[in-house]
């Protein structure tokens, strides 16, 4: 490009490829949308959205019309299906069933494509454009096709935050603006399953009616939304009801056994009440982690025939009862996997969804799913839960590198994660920066780096200038919560802060001070960048975040000193006993006014949750806030007793030792007792390699711990 060229406008994704040319179209009162005489429903939907973007940008609302000859004639913008609209035939348009050319000259925009769905993608980048460029749009000719037919992404609807319908709607209108075609709700108990009623009981449950509707206006939006139902693992809200405990595999309320014909009657009966209310043939079936399985009911089974083929058998099991409603199964790949010997046995018209969501150099998992000739798609993970602000490096380097590897195998589709592992307590919002990057990555195939993301996310989504402030607090804050000591697989100690004892937490021993600061100020830079956001709900969002994190990062530094005051209390260089106990005033009154901040956060926290969420079953991340008040109550009363000790003449208990008001699990402290649990049950030996591996792990820092 010369000094003379205009700078390519921002656009998610980057189109393949993009031709300046001579002049500008401007929009004004004389302005039209045409169509073909012979459009139909879809194209019109197509029209009218790209009609309130005009509105939404110039504050004129372009009439729309039909010709016979629509490509014809100035001050229009041409809507036009090939073969239909114009004598151009639809293998000639940009190469792809979902591609299209948008051209815009001096006296008319025509955007052409081979399908509908590819009209409606090129009125989606005439809106970005319209977006960053206002009335006056550069003339230019923009080809584009998606390098990945399928391009999906998937949310966790099952670990305590359903979203109201509402919220699922703006998802869609944001998911089929950036191009992706593919949703998925993941489930394992918030469905209202009519023939078993206790199943969604009391969780905030979407309906068939639900369902029908979200449907619906997915297609309208050229978004196919999947179900998705787990079959296997993950049951426990299920298998916890007296109603369904003798289904559960093992004791553990974790995986539904395949060794009872019952589970399959159950199972049937859930697809019946579950499958009816989607137009989609796929069906996502999850049977992911089935870690308990083999050391239960299917223990004898599993002797005789091999973990892995009772695994396959429930697998074949399920795409039976799957076909009989006349869908086709998605399964994820963790599992198979480990059995590749079984990867020949497969049903062809099986999908294996390969996950993984930690960056790495190359993920080996998808070179032998490419030569097992199965069909496969890559699946990372947005690294949005269990930390209070994204991964982004991490996610960044997990969407664009396994997409990159997958499509280099052989993938048909990528279906970027957002679990909700630990509780889904993190606002939504949190989550838009990775979800674009995906389509972005998945339109392009891989093609697009972080730096031309950012350029193009300010102006098209938050509504800031290219380069702004916001975009590099999010990427500044997005690495901060993975700083030393705070960054973890699969998570970040940004959350463990929130939670954590104020006394003798986990984090006060172990969290890097440094780190520690560097996250509060990139909160607080964040804090003053976001302040200007237009988006009022992306705004709050933003801000309440910012919010959490001063808080924990404030509460777990304060643990520190208080552990450090005492420890210097009586240490060969104590200060004076007036001087020590004005520190031990200092920091009551510190950890007062932290307990006291506690009941307005709770009460936005419900707000930001509300805004977002049915109320479903927030009480599961509410009881951690109770819980935390519990302790903060506990901890004053103790350093209460060892300030009146110090002034009295006494010594305090530097190493907290008569601190001990009970058991206290924050986070995933709860899932690493689930393991030591399945570990007893099943004995260590027993348990699956990645399990057995993590277990020894728990074991070995808790030896370590003893130890010290």
């Amino acid at each position: 490009m010369t000094a003379a060229e205009p700078a390519a406008p921002p656009l998610i994704p980057r189109p393949a490829s993009l031709t300046p040319g001579e002049g500008a179209f401007v929009l004004d009162a004389a302005t039209a949308i045409v169509l073909g005489a012979a459009a139909g429903d879809q194209t019109l939907f197509a029209a009218r959205q790209l009609q309130a973007a005009v509105r939404e940008v110039s504050g004129l609302e372009p009439p729309i019309g039909k010709s016979y000859e629509p490509g014809a004639g100035a001050d229009r913008l041409a809507l036009l299906l090939a073969g239909r609209d114009t004598a151009a035939e639809p293998g000639e348009v940009a190469g792809s069933p979902e591609g299209y050319r948008l051209t815009i000259g001096p006296e008319r925009v025509t955007i052409v494509a081979a399908t509908e769905a590819g009209l409606f993608y090129g009125a989606q980048t005439l809106h970005q454009l319209l977006r960053t460029q206002g009335r006056r749009l550069p003339a230019l000719t923009i080809e584009d096709r998606p390098a990945l037919p399928n391009r999906g992404l998937m949310l966790d609807v099952s670990r305590g935050k359903v979203p109201t319908m509402d919220t699922l709607r703006r998802i869609v209108d944001s998911l089929a603006a950036y191009k992706y075609n593919h949703f998925q709700l993941y489930m394992e108990h918030t469905f209202q399953f009519p023939s078993h009623p206790l199943v969604g009981r009391g969780a905030g449950s979407l309906n068939g009616d639900d369902m029908v509707a979200l449907d619906r206006y997915c297609r309208e939006r050229h978004v196919e939304l999947v179900p998705n139902l787990q079959s296997f693992g993950h049951l426990r809200a299920m298998l916890s009801l007296p109603e369904y405990a003798a289904l559960d595999e093992a004791g553990w309320r974790w995986s539904i056994t395949p060794a009872r014909e019952e589970s399959y009657r159950l199972l049937d009966e859930l697809y019946a009440d579950f499958l009816p209310a989607f137009t989609s043939r796929w069906f996502n079936i999850d049977c992911d982690e089935t870690w308990d399985l083999g050391v239960g009911q299917t223990k004898q089974l599993v002797a005789e025939h091999g973990l892995g083929r009772v695994y396959l058998g429930h697998i074949l099991r399920l795409r039976e009862l799957a076909a009989k409603y006349g869908r086709r199964v998605m399964v994820w790949a963790d599992v198979l996997n480990h059995h590749p010997e079984l990867l020949p046995e497969l049903p062809e018209d099986l999908i294996l969804l390969d996950w993984h969501y930690e960056a790495a150099e190359h993920y080996p998992t998808v070179d032998a799913l490419g030569r097992s000739g199965r069909e496969f798609w890559a699946c990372p993970g947005t690294a949005s839960w269990s930390t209070l602000f994204p991964r982004l490096d991490n996610a960044l380097a997990n969407i664009r590198t396994f997409t990159r590897d997958g499509i280099a195998a052989g993938a048909t589709g990528m279906l970027l994660t957002d679990w909700g592992d630990i509780g889904h307590y993190q606002p939504l919002s949190n989550s838009w920066y990775p979800y674009l990057y995906g389509a972005a990555t998945a339109w392009t195939g891989a093609a697009t780096t972080p730096e031309e993301f950012d350029r193009a996310f300010a102006p098209l989504f938050l509504g800031r200038p290219a380069g702004d402030a916001t975009v590099v607090a999010i990427r500044r804050l997005g690495s901060a919560v993975t700083g030393p000591t705070l960054g973890l697989p699969g998570r970040s100690n940004s959350a463990y802060a929130l939670f954590d004892d104020p006394l003798t937490g986990l984090l006060i021993a172990q969290a890097d001070p440094a780190a520690l600061d560097e996250l509060r100020d990139a909160a607080l830079a964040a804090g003053a960048a976001w302040a200007a956001l237009p988006d009022a709900g992306l705004r709050h969002d933003y801000l309440f975040t910012v919010r959490e994190i001063v808080f924990g990062v404030d509460k777990t530094r304060l643990g520190q000193r208080i552990r450090a005051t005492l420890r210097a209390l009586v240490s060969d260089e104590a200060p004076p006993r007036e001087e020590g106990l004005a520190r031990l005033d200092g920091l009551l009154a510190e950890l007062a006014a932290v307990r006291a901040e506690l009941p307005a956060l709770v009460e936005e926290f419900e707000a930001r949750w509300l805004r977002h969420a049915r109320r479903s079953e927030i009480h599961l991340t509410l009881d951690r806030f109770t819980a935390l008040a519990g302790r903060c109550d506990a901890a004053l009363a103790w350093l209460q007793a060892q300030r009146d000790r110090y002034a009295a003449g006494g010594a305090v208990d530097a190493g907290a030792a008569s601190y001990n008001p009970g058991e206290y699990l924050v986070l995933w402290d709860e899932g690493e007792a689930g393991v030591r649990r399945l570990a007893e049950i099943a004995g260590l030996d027993n348990l699956p390699p990645d399990l057995r591996e993590y277990a020894e792990r728990l074991q070995a820092a808790a030896q370590a711990e003893a130890g010290q």
